[in-house]
């Protein structure tokens, strides 16, 4: 091999390795969000999750989801759920709170 085919390689070779990065990357997956109170924008740890989560606790204690539940009744109880959940009529979060608890109580 001459001298200017070593230079070649050695050129070649340097370009090579200059060429190559290795990169890591940790994704991290949020969890879904499962209960109601996350869903509609309460923080947990705070006085209002804890309000919000009892609340929707004894809602779902007290059989909200019975056979015989008329469409306005679970249109009311639901809009009276996100008002004692203390979300504000109107809002995104109230609106969002209201689909969500329809959603629950239609009985399947």
């Amino acid at each position: 091999m001459s001298y200017r085919g070593l230079c070649i390689a050695i050129v070649a070779g340097a370009l090579a390795a200059a060429c190559t990065h290795t990169e890591r990357r940790t994704v991290v997956v949020p969890s879904p969000v499962d209960d109601s109170c996350t869903y509609y924008g309460y923080t947990p740890g705070t006085e209002a999750y804890r309000v919000c989560v009892d609340r929707e606790a004894a809602a779902r204690a007290r059989g909200r989801m019975a056979r015989t539940y008329a469409r306005d009744r679970i249109v009311a109880d639901s809009q009276d759920a996100c008002v004692s959940y203390g979300l504000i009529r109107g809002s995104e979060r109230y609106e969002r709170c209201v689909q969500r608890e329809i959603n629950y109580r239609n009985p399947a």
